[in-house]
C-alpha cells in the first residue's frame, strides 16, 4: 500500500511541478493543449517559468527535455478529465452531506464513486513515472523526487 501511494505522490508532482516548466516563451509547440483550467500560474502544461529551472536543475540534455515534455502533456491530457470528475465528485458528495437528510445510499455511491476515480488517477500517475525513467537516469529520478518532496513541504502542490 505504501508502494501505490508513494508512486502516486511522484507521478503527482511528476504531472503537476514537472509540467510547469512545459512549452517556451517563444512559441507553443504544435499540438500543445492549452492552459488546465482551475489551475494557477504556472500550474499546467503550457506554463513557462519553471522549464529553465527544472531543466538546470536536474541536468536535462535537450533530448531528454523534449521527451519529458512530451510525455507530461500526454500525462495532463489524460488526467485532466479525472481529475476534473473527483472535483465535481467532492463537490457533490459534499452538497449531500450538508443536507439537512443525506441519502446515505447517495453517499456511500458518490464515495465509492471517488475511491474508483483516485484509483484511476494513481494508476495514470504510476505508468507516467514509468515512462519518465526511460528518459532520466537514476540520478536525475533521484533528485526530482528530492524536489517533489520540498515542494509538498512547503506547501505548494495543488491538485
Amino acid at each position: 500500500m505504501n508502494k501505490i501511494l508513494m508512486t502516486a505522490l511522484v507521478a503527482g508532482f511528476i504531472g503537476v511541478a514537472g509540467t510547469s516548466y512545459a512549452t517556451d516563451n517563444a512559441q507553443p509547440s504544435p499540438g500543445a493543449a492549452g492552459p488546465v483550467a482551475g489551475r494557477g500560474y504556472g500550474g499546467g502544461p503550457d506554463a513557462r517559468h519553471a522549464r529553465p529551472f527544472i531543466k538546470q536543475a536536474l541536468g536535462l540534455s535537450d533530448r531528454q527535455e523534449v521527451k519529458m515534455l512530451d510525455m507530461t502533456r500526454s500525462f495532463f491530457q489524460e488526467s485532466t478529465p479525472v481529475r476534473q470528475d473527483l472535483k465535481s465528485l467532492r463537490h457533490d458528495l459534499a452538497a449531500e452531506s450538508v443536507r439537512k437528510r443525506p441519502d446515505e445510499r447517495k453517499l456511500a455511491e458518490l464515495t465509492e464513486r471517488i475511491g474508483r476515480q483516485h484509483a484511476r488517477l494513481a494508476e495514470l500517475e504510476s505508468r507516467h513515472l514509468r515512462e519518465l525513467t526511460s528518459v532520466l537516469d537514476h540520478k536525475q529520478i533521484e533528485k526530482m523526487l528530492r524536489m517533489r518532496d520540498d515542494i509538498q513541504s512547503r506547501g505548494w502542490k495543488r491538485g
